[in-house]
């Protein structure tokens, strides 16, 4: 792997490369403009939605929300990501556009103390976030009451708009009931060729390159949407929120629709998101273990199917979960990824005290043949 010392000579070069506001201003100083408006962008995040605990009547979403300014220079970090591709050996080419539109979240300048209110249609109650914070700089996430709703698997919420302001924000929200199966997957090497064990590959995947399917993985998971019955899908990643919009959209285009996690990491600069994606680091652990800890109190009578792969710490996530949660994992799904720690050793550790018959370990000459396992009658 070259990951250290390519993303060291990127270091030195583009540590500096995204500036942040200096001052501060409160709410009170900004008066009206607490609220996102014209000079603002929204960047509001698919959210899964569950039943109110106390009034099983009620739907509770789970929502994230970014507020930056609208214009965004990204010259510095243009010339840094090109800099960084050419000492790789990779020639943008032609392709300035597509790197721009994937670092355009890396070029922003988040606003804290800004509040943001949403509408579903469909359900009785606009939902008010939390006001982005100034320690995330411009990050806020809360879960929040939307009344009664509809019945319905997929619904759209809007950001209220601001003042003199038409423009819409929008995202995807997915109500899904404390009983069933739901779906957790990871991303990368699991469903989409990411190749994070070879970081110039993983380069042009993440700034160049047509996202790509692992092949036969959406066949599979359209399988599973009809045979576990319309389960709720959640995607999991290692990757900053920067790159949501990317990921969303590919998503969006090749597998069941679903709400995706990122980490909600302070990053200034591309090495240090390029080392989240590629580094099986604690934070990753922690963000991934966190996330099914949130899925399990908004739904603990679910049971789910977890997938990932062998690159990181997919194995050891899932394993934790299923050990601090006992029968809230049914089933566990690990695609073996060539040149990744495969060893005997690695999963007997991992899957210490788990009964063999509740997880699997797969090649891709499998993946056909995992849509014929009865996921629902208990097998694994």
């Amino acid at each position: 792997m070259r990951s250290t010392t390519l993303l060291s000579v990127l270091a030195l070069s583009a540590t500096q490369t995204i500036a942040r506001p200096a001052y501060y201003q409160t709410p009170d100083e900004r008066g009206l403009l607490d609220s996102p408006g014209v000079l603002d962008d929204v960047l509001l995040f698919d959210a899964p939605a569950f039943p109110d605990p106390k009034n099983p009547g009620n739907t509770i979403a789970s929502f994230q929300t970014y507020v930056s300014l609208r214009q965004i220079d990204l010259g510095v970090a243009t010339a840094a990501i090109t800099d960084l591709l050419t000492k790789a050996g990779i020639q943008v080419g032609n392709q300035l556009s597509t790197v721009q539109e994937r670092i355009k979240l890396f070029g922003s300048i988040g606003l804290p103390g800004k509040n943001v209110e949403v509408v579903v249609p469909g359900c009785s109650t606009s939902a008010k976030l939390p006001s982005t914070s100034l320690t995330d700089l411009g990050l806020a996430s809360g879960s929040v009451s939307l009344g009664t709703c509809v019945d319905a698997q997929e619904m759209v919420a809007t950001v209220v708009p601001g003042v003199l302001d038409n423009r819409k924000f929008s995202a995807s929200v997915f109500p899904s009931p404390n009983s069933g199966f739901g779906i957790i997957s990871d991303i990368d090497d699991t469903i989409k060729v990411s190749n994070v064990l070879d970081t110039a590959a993983l380069l042009r995947s993440t700034f160049l390159d047509e996202p790509k399917a692992v092949s036969g993985m959406p066949q599979l998971y359209t399988s599973l949407k009809t045979s576990l019955q319309n389960p709720q899908f959640v995607y999991l990643t290692g990757s900053p929120y920067q790159f949501y919009p990317f990921l969303n959209k590919f998503i969006d285009s090749t597998y069941p629709k679903g709400p995706l996690f990122t980490q909600n990491l302070t990053i200034l600069n591309i090495p240090q998101a390029i080392e989240f994606i590629s580094g099986s680091n604690d934070k990753t652990f922690i963000h991934k273990t966190g996330t099914i800890d949130r899925l399990q109190t908004m739904y603990p009578q679910k049971k789910w199917l977890v997938i990932g792969d062998s690159t990181q710490k997919d194995p050891e996530v899932y394993a934790s979960a299923f050990k601090k949660f006992p029968g809230f994992i049914s089933c566990i799904w690990i695609r073996r990824v060539d040149n990744a720690d495969n060893s005997d050793a690695r999963f007997n550790t991992a899957f210490a005290d788990i009964p063999a018959e509740k997880r699997r370990i797969f090649t891709d000459a499998d993946i056909a043949s995992l849509a014929s396992i009865d996921v629902a009658g208990g097998k694994c």
